[in-house]
């Protein structure tokens, strides 16, 4: 009988320590989330005529920063941010965000997405100090081995601490700040400037959810916020890539109007057709003409950063320049319908597009009035939005009949209450470890669910959804495997109004075998979820 070698030997003490690896990361990504539902929340609140307090104000900062940054292999690289803080009390805020490059190397296409915990304190005479640690997923690269080098096994880590000033209606400042992910090229540390711009809104309390009130019984919003979706249809012009081909983007943007004519936007397109999964995020300022009483004329112009593998469509250092054009016609209740046309190109690669796209515009509040401010006698309804922050951990995964490692993601979900008991909802999640190889796994789902009435003297309430979705296998479409069913069942134990632990049982099932007879590919595997859910409701206007 052969005689085992070392190998063989340490084969199980590996396994072993991978799946705690896997096991610690996954707690650290549902520590990181539930940090927000262990700490205060301080709001004020608004008095509702008649009522106990049915509003609060919710307050934090969009920051924005850039880092230019060195490779271990000497190569250049940057990374642009933006990030969603809200506070969590005078002095600590959490939230999410992304980073992309947009100057520095070849990668574009890459992407970095965290959740992020940040502390800040004034110092006096407009100086603060700040500092902040973000865990995350990211991948990306030159070409499709180079995946392998810049994005390691995907698992993100950031750190940063400085200094900042603030001004009448933003803050700046300097951080000092360490990048990395785990068995790749980038691990730096530089410094990194950033911008701050605070924003505050008002919630209802999310058992309120349906309840319909005039803008004059709350801080209702003074200017028109609306959130978009659409589809795109992206046309090559002379591509260069080894991807020739035309593309369908998934996109959403949120607009917000600063006076009845000026907007300015932030917007993700995300490859739902062609050439699955490219990615690029875009923000800028826009104008609206009002062509007709429902009729009205959209054009923006946005700058950000997209792509997917570098030589398979060249956006060169992932930089874009996108100027849009959009016409809406109103139905009514703020629901519009929209046809938009667009060109965006890579200044530093070779890509150029154009763009056709259909969508719908939901105009969350009402027209401000002549001279600025909310209209008055408007009415709005309060909607229950749930936003959920959790690690998932997977069981190992049966892709083709073959078991592969399972993943460690980092996921988001975010639910629309239709009523007490059914929901609409929405997941992405990004896995911070590498499958077969490659960093940059990712899944993004939507759906329907149900959930129970509240028990243990309204704390604990039980749910269950179905969601239907794509993941993204690999570097090759060959391997993709289709459309995915995500059913899933868990738990909600609501620690006080708004904040919730979160639990989530699952399975996710390939589907493409038995809706394309020419695809061959399967996939399989069960997973679990921890994390905080924050419950709210949106006053939208009805």
């Amino acid at each position: 009988m052969p005689k085992p070698t070392l190998s063989r030997q340490l084969h199980p003490l590996r396994a072993g320590t991978e799946a705690a690896r896997r096991l610690l990361r996954g707690a650290a990504l549902a520590l990181f989330g539930l940090g927000l539902a262990m700490a205060p929340g301080t709001a004020r609140a608004q008095q509702v005529p008649g009522d106990t307090p049915a509003f609060h104000d919710v307050g934090g900062r969009i920051m924005i920063d850039y880092s230019a940054l060195t490779l271990t292999s000497g190569g250049d690289f940057d990374l642009m941010g933006v990030h969603y803080l809200q506070n969590i009390n005078e002095w600590l805020s959490f939230g999410v965000g992304a980073s992309a490059p947009i100057a520095g190397g070849n990668y574009g296409g890459f992407f970095a997405a965290d959740v992020t915990l940040h502390a800040q304190r004034d110092i006096g005479r407009n100086f603060f100090v700040n500092a902040g640690v973000a865990v995350g997923a990211g991948a990306g690269g030159a070409s499709v081995n180079g995946i392998r080098r810049l994005s390691g096994e995907g698992f993100y880590t950031r750190a940063y601490a400085g200094i900042g000033y603030h001004l009448r209606r933003f803050s700046f400042g300097v951080n000092y700040s360490r990048v990395a992910i785990s068995g790749s090229e980038l691990n730096d540390s530089a410094l990194n400037v950033f911008v701050q711009v605070p924003f505050s809104f008002a919630v209802g309390r999310y058992r309120d959810a349906g309840r319909v009130l005039s803008a004059d019984a709350f801080r209702a919003p003074r200017h028109e916020n609306i959130v978009s979706l659409q589809y795109n249809h992206v046309r090559q012009i002379n591509p260069t890539g080894l991807y020739q081909g035309d593309i369908g983007f998934a996109s959403t943007q949120f607009t917000h109007f600063h006076n009845p004519t000026l907007y300015s936007y932030f917007a993700v397109d995300i490859g739902a057709t062609g050439l699955l999964w490219y990615n690029q995020a875009h923000g800028g300022v826009g104008g609206r003409v009002a062509l007709g009483r429902n009729v009205n004329l959209y054009a923006q112009l946005g700058i950000g950063s997209g792509g997917w593998v570098t030589d398979t469509i060249d956006t060169g250092s992932g930089f874009i320049i996108y100027p849009k054009v959009t016409l809406e016609y109103l139905w009514g209740n703020g629901l519009g319908t929209t046809l938009s046309a667009g060109y965006f190109y890579a200044p530093f690669g070779t890509s150029r597009n154009w763009t056709v796209g259909l969508g719908l515009n939901y105009h969350l509040s009402h027209p401000e009035r002549r001279g600025g401010g909310a209209l008055a006698g408007a009415d709005y309804t309060l909607r229950g939005i749930r936003l959920h922050t959790f690690g998932r951990i997977t069981s190992p995964i049966y892709y083709n009949g073959r078991e592969s490692e399972g993943l460690t993601m980092l996921a988001l979900q975010a639910d629309y209450m239709l009523n007490e008991r059914w929901y609409l909802a929405g997941q992405i999640a990004a896995a911070t470890n590498a499958f077969r190889g490659f960093a940059g796994y990712a899944e993004g789902f939507f759906g329907v669910g149900w959930q129970t009435r509240p028990y243990v003297g309204g704390r604990l309430q039980g749910y269950a959804q179905v969601l239907y979705g794509l993941n993204d296998v690999g570097v090759d479409p060959a391997r993709e495997v289709g459309a995915l069913l995500y059913p899933a069942i868990g738990v909600n134990y609501h620690l006080n109004e708004r904040v919730s632990l979160y639990g989530q049982l699952g399975a996710t099932i390939s589907l493409g075998r038995y809706m394309n007879a020419s695809m061959t590919n399967s996939w399989r595997n069960t997973s679990i979820g921890l994390g905080m859910t924050y419950r709210f409701a949106l006053p939208t206007r009805s």
